[in-house]
Formats: C-alpha cells, sequence, structure tokens
C-alpha cells in the first residue's frame, strides 16, 4: 500500500460550495455533522439539500449518542451511504443501526493512551471500520489534537479498515499517512480558515499532500 491510495474524507461541510469542493477535488467520503453541540452541526431541515449537492463522494453522517429514530430519519432525508457513531454507543446500538438503516458503520474512539485500546475489541462483530481521534474531556471530535500514531498501528491489527482522525492538516498528514498507512484520513479544523469554514486552497493542498506523500 502507498500513502497514494489512501482515502480521503472531508468531515464537518456546512455550505453547498464546501460540498462543491469536494467533488471538484475528488474525495472520497464527505460527513455531516448532526451533533447538536458542534459548531458544524448542520440543522437537519437543511440535510436534505445540502446532502443532494454530493453526486460522487460518499456520503457519512456523524452522530454523537443519538437515539436510533433519529438515526434512521437523518438516513432517510439525505441517502446516507454511512454512519459514523462518535459518542458511547454500545455494540449492540451498532448492530442495531447496521440493521434498521442497512447502512455500514464507522465507530469512533478516543485515544490518549494505550488502555484506550482495549474496547476496540468489542466491537469487531458491530462496526465495519474504526475511526481513531485524540481523546479531550467533554469533546466528541473536532479537538485539533493529534494522538500518538503508535497507537493506530496497534489499532490496525483488530483487522478492520482504519479512518486516522485527530489532528490532522496540510503540514503533518504526508508523514501520518507514511507511518499509519490508515484506510483513510479524516480532516475537519485541519483544512478551515476559521472553526466550521472550509478553505479550498487548504482542502485542495490536503489532499496534494496525501497523493504526493510531501
Amino acid at each position: 500500500m502507498t500513502s497514494a491510495m489512501v482515502k480521503i474524507k472531508f468531515c464537518g461541510l456546512k455550505r453547498p460550495e464546501e460540498v462543491w469542493w469536494a467533488e471538484e477535488l475528488k474525495a472520497d467520503f464527505v460527513g455531516f455533522n448532526l451533533y447538536p453541540k458542534s459548531p458544524r452541526c448542520v440543522p437537519l431541515k437543511d440535510l436534505k439539500k445540502l446532502a443532494g449537492e454530493v453526486k460522487t463522494a460518499k456520503k457519512v453522517l456523524v452522530f454523537v449518542n443519538s437515539t436510533l429514530a433519529e438515526v434512521a430519519r437523518a438516513v432517510e432525508k439525505s441517502g446516507a451511504d454511512g454512519i459514523q457513531l462518535h459518542g458511547n454507543e454500545t455494540p449492540r446500538f451498532c448492530s442495531q443501526v447496521r440493521v434498521i438503516t442497512g447502512r455500514p458503520v464507522i465507530k469512533a474512539f478516543r485515544l490518549a493512551t494505550e488502555k484506550d485500546l482495549k474496547p476496540l475489541e468489542k466491537y469487531l462483530d458491530y462496526a465495519d471500520y474504526f475511526l481513531l481521534d485524540a481523546r479531550a474531556e467533554g469533546l466528541y471530535g473536532g479537538t485539533g489534537q493529534p494522538f500518538p500514531w503508535d497507537m493506530a498501528i496497534k489499532a490496525k491489527e483488530f483487522g478492520k479498515p482504519v479512518f486516522l482522525a485527530g489532528g490532522l492538516n496540510c503540514e503533518n498528514v504526508a508523514e501520518a499517512c507514511r507511518k499509519v498507512m490508515p484506510f483513510a484520513v479524516d480532516v475537519a479544523g485541519g483544512v478551515e480558515e476559521k472553526t466550521g469554514v472550509k478553505n479550498k486552497e487548504k482542502m485542495a493542498l490536503f489532499i496534494q499532500k496525501v497523493k504526493g506523500g510531501k
């Protein structure tokens, strides 16, 4: 595997033009955040229109401790291709989401020390992908902080495709790809000009760094 094969997910898109940029740049995944406390949250009333701008990328909806009904309703509105669960969802809940929506589940884990890797094993039969993010007290993703990439290498030993997140930006993503060789890299704040507002030039450079490996 080479870094050029690593897939790219732009997460926390809020404006139609951000979706257009992701499409133009040939991102593999676009993420829409439905967590009300996130500065990148997309109101449910706007989700259908925003998701409708996506033509080729896979649409991923991001939830934090939502109900099954909320997940199902958002999937129906958006035609989502995948579900990212970024809270304290149980293996059983992940399984129920898969059954009810028929979509693959990306289960996120917030890591700070090696002991944080232990829970991953419980989700092996109930999630299709693992997403690895930095752990910060009281926050569910979007911390802008990296975590030790050695832990991501260890997490790959579980055999699930790994989305690497946590503080990635145009300066460090090439190194992250070379070191970890994840299935995909996930970025939100690292390509923003201010919180919740994406910058097209940063998005383009991020992709260049991943695909060029420099």
